[in-house]
């Protein structure tokens, strides 16, 4: 069995009406691994737990390598371009983030196409894609992902599963937070926050079914 490199273990996490008490999940290298629940679940405060951004109040998170966060809600600057924005956070110079953007793994999101638009002209597919770019252009082995199918059209949607299942195929790990059946067909397993508790999805259950259950 190949070592975890993303570790929660027992964890227990307040976070305004959430209330996580004893979440387990676990994820190794090359693996997409799905978080399923109701609004309020606690899939997003669980992500930004394990991104560093809440502490729990009991229970172990374990974290080995650099994580990036593709928060719901996007960072992203209206005013500026997309350049601008991808800018804000790294120190490459134009060149080279064009570089990044067309010869990596990073070219499956076209960003390129829409580098010099402004953020506020953008659609919502480019937005996520952009957000994801910003993210991993810092290299992350870890990507976390909160919804990120959401309110996208199917173009934008096929894009950004091509590029996990690409980030995947190369040793990364993702942990997604989705309502999306189609998104959870890509991931090696699922674990469903229901009542502050975490369980592992057994084979043959459906996301829908485990939800209605």
């Amino acid at each position: 069995m190949s070592e975890s490199i993303v570790s929660v273990e027992n964890v227990s996490l307040k976070y305004k009406k959430t209330v996580l008490t004893d979440v387990s999940v676990s994820a190794s290298s090359g693996e997409v691994v799905g978080l399923l629940g109701l609004n309020g679940s606690g899939k997003s405060t669980l992500l930004s737990a394990i991104a560093g951004l809440r502490k729990p109040a009991s229970g172990t998170i374990k974290v080995n390598g650099k994580a990036g966060f593709v928060t719901q809600e996007n960072a992203l600057i209206d005013e500026l371009t997309a350049m601008d924005n991808l800018k804000m956070w790294t120190s490459l110079s134009r060149q080279e983030i064009l570089k990044e953007l067309t010869e990596t793994e990073l070219s499956i999101l076209k960003v390129s196409d829409f580098i010099d638009l402004k953020v506020k002209r953008m659609s919502g597919g480019m937005k996520k894609r952009l957000a994801i770019a910003s993210v991993l252009l810092a290299k992350p082995n870890i990507l976390l992902m909160d919804e990120p199918l959401a309110a996208l059209d199917i173009p934008a949607k096929n894009d950004i599963i091509n590029f996990i299942d690409s980030f995947k195929s190369k040793g990364g790990t993702i942990l997604i937070a989705s309502h999306s059946e189609e998104m959870f067909k890509h991931c090696s397993k699922i674990y469903l926050l229901k009542s502050g508790k975490s369980t592992l999805l057994p084979a043959g259950i459906s996301p829908a079914e485990a939800l209605n259950d």
